[in-house]
């Protein structure tokens, strides 16, 4: 016969030193409170009598042994609560046993996901390297004579892949995402960025655009200087020069009216069209 439930007492002060506070039959006891009866207050009891244990967890798995990361924290006690929702004290083991394969699988997955921005595989092959490689890395001592890509194959062997698949976890596990908005190692300033190739760009047209921009600035450059004085002046004034005047004002200027500035620019640009044409020629006779 089933005994009665009687409700955990809200008023008990909770153990949070240390998880041994309780002994295997009150965590039982809890467990079943919160399994079949939906009793919060038992859950929540054994939730923060292993705290404690919780915390050891995410300290061995961050990366400075330090609890610094808020949200590691937070996805080791998810774990936990995990724990309580799926703990059956029927089947003999410890709460702490089952809980701390929560909690770990709960941190392992935050850290995979949270390592780049890029996706990463989740493949079991693929967690396993990530979670071994840094520390095959480093147990796998030197052999006398042994060259690296020999130590490099008992390293693939120990993890279950091949070379070519040991290179790629190097190059995906091998470090975290870095921001493109960085100062350059140059030491000029610029952003790494700046300094990425275009996928997209033509690089002899660039070239070819170019150099052809500086030919037609030398070539302007020494029309001008062929264009009578007043001519040249008011074209730049005109045309070239920021804000432009205005033909009054040119007018007022040159002691001259307002439509004959406009001849002479007109003329003056006119000019200028037939040098270029006749460079234009002269290109084309050369290709």
């Amino acid at each position: 016969m089933n005994k009665p439930f009687v409700p955990s007492d809200p008023a008990r002060p909770a153990h949070t030193d240390r998880p041994d506070f309780l002994s295997r039959d009150e965590e039982a006891r809890l467990a079943r409170a919160w399994r079949d009866h939906g009793d919060v207050a038992a859950r929540n009891r054994l939730v923060t009598a292993f705290t404690p244990l919780v915390l050891s967890i995410a300290k061995r798995h961050s990366r400075a042994r330090r609890l610094d990361d808020p949200d590691l924290v937070q996805q080791a006690h998810i774990g936990l609560l995990k724990a309580a929702d799926g703990f059956d004290p029927d089947r003999g083991f410890r709460f702490a046993t089952y809980a701390a394969w929560w909690v770990r699988a709960e941190l392992q997955e935050y850290r995979l996901s949270t390592w780049s921005l890029v996706a990463r595989g989740r493949s079991a092959r693929a967690r396993k390297a990530f979670f071994n490689l840094p520390r095959l890395e480093e147990a796998t001592e030197w052999r006398p004579g042994e060259t690296p890509r020999e130590r490099d194959a008992r390293i693939a062997a120990d993890l279950g892949v091949n070379m070519a698949e040991l290179d790629r976890m190097r190059r995906q596990f091998g470090a975290q995402d870095s921001s493109l908005n960085i100062a350059a190692a140059d030491g000029e300033g610029d952003e790494i960025i700046n300094l990425l190739p275009d996928p997209e760009a033509d690089v002899e047209a660039d070239v070819a655009t170019r150099h052809d921009r500086e030919v037609l600035q030398r070539n302007l450059t020494h029309h001008f200087r062929q264009l009578p004085e007043r001519e040249r002046d008011i074209v730049i004034a005109t045309v070239l020069r920021d804000p432009p005047m205005t033909l009054n004002e040119l007018g007022e200027s040159y002691g001259i009216s307002r439509e004959r500035v406009r001849q002479l620019r007109e003329r003056g640009l006119g000019r200028l069209r037939e040098f270029l044409a006749e460079d234009g020629a002269a290109a084309t006779e050369l290709s």
